[in-house]
């Protein structure tokens, strides 16, 4: 019941930046590049296997950023100027929807490096929530905000299925948008609504499991609703969520509870973690305790590739505590 999983894209070695940085100038072929990533792919596949991840990622080195495999590869959409993604240091492309949205190939599956996850293993994949693709794009061709939404989430259906037939069993969808702005609470329930409606188009159909994982704001402003949404656990960012806000709802469904901090060097006591999970998940469980997942707050990319290391290494940690003193 008490698992553990990275949460998004893996940082780059200073190998491998320092290979990206040649190929922008021209001093190394596509095929080096492309044998760079293969090689820090398998480092990263490696690292979570070593720690004792429960599910593994492939660690999403070739994505720019959370959006851009679907903003270059969906038709529809151009790529528009750098804007900063939420209250980081770091920078997305923003999409800029100019037709009809249409998918023709896979997008995931081919920024995957396949053949390079484990056989004995379960496999990840994240993907971006509709409500964040949306909130975060610019839209000159749908009606309103609600029919794009649910186009996109038709797109992620399709991915979805698509993961599940290529053999991954777990879904992430990313949702940082949804819990980051300041939503006035009589806009909550037409939100959380929409939401709702977009994320029964997403899983409509699949048979993976599948975490809405929200990130950078207070999870316990989309309380209520957020337990009635239709995906199998619900993602917290435990360093901006107000606990005691939290600890006043009961849960059915399972969690994944980010205990890591991605935007942080200091690396935790898992002593530390255990303390803050077992207060959680006793709260939070009242009755049946649903499946938990110990995980870093959001994408770990934030850090230098050897403190993420670090970091994964504590979450392993902190579950085989957990999964001792709670069963």
């Amino acid at each position: 019941m008490i698992s553990c999983y990275v949460t998004g894209a893996s940082p780059r070695s200073n190998e491998l930046i320092k290979k990206t940085r040649a190929y922008e100038r021209g001093k190394i072929s596509k095929k080096e590049l492309e044998e760079s990533f293969e090689k820090a792919t398998e480092t990263v596949i490696k690292a979570q296997i070593s720690a004792g991840l429960d599910y593994v990622a492939d660690g999403m080195l070739r994505w720019q950023d959370m959006l851009r495999p679907f903003t270059e590869n969906l038709k529809g959409i151009t790529v528009g100027s750098l804007r900063r993604w939420f209250n980081n240091n770091t920078f997305y492309r923003k999409p800029i929807i100019k037709d009809y949205v249409k998918r023709e190939k896979d997008v995931v599956i081919n920024m995957t490096h396949l053949e390079k996850l484990p056989k004995n293993l379960p496999w990840k994949a994240i993907l971006p929530a509709p409500y964040t693709f949306v909130s975060l794009s610019e839209n000159q061709y749908y009606r309103d905000k609600a029919e794009f939404i649910f186009k996109f989430a038709e797109v992620i259906n399709e991915e979805i299925k698509g993961l599940a037939e290529a053999g991954f069993s777990y879904i992430q969808l990313s949702d940082p948008a949804l819990v980051y702005e300041q939503s006035k609470p009589k806009s909550m329930k037409d939100k959380s609504a929409l939401v709702n409606d977009a994320l029964e188009i997403a899983v409509k159909g699949t048979t993976t499991e599948t975490c809405l994982q929200t990130f950078f704001g207070d999870f316990s402003k989309i309380l209520p609703e957020a337990l009635d949404f239709p995906v199998d656990h619900l993602g917290i960012d435990l360093y901006e969520t107000d606990f005691e806000k939290l600890k006043e709802y009961s849960f059915e469904k399972g969690v994944a509870l980010g205990l890591v901090d991605s935007r942080s060097s200091l690396v935790e006591e898992p002593d530390e973690l255990v303390t803050v999970a077992k207060e959680i998940i006793k709260s939070i469980y009242q009755s049946n305790m649903g499946e938990v997942f110990i995980c870093p707050n959001c994408d770990l990319d934030f850090l230098p590739w050897e403190k993420a290391e670090e970091k994964m290494k504590v979450l392993s940690s902190a579950t085989k505590r957990l999964r001792e003193e709670l069963s």
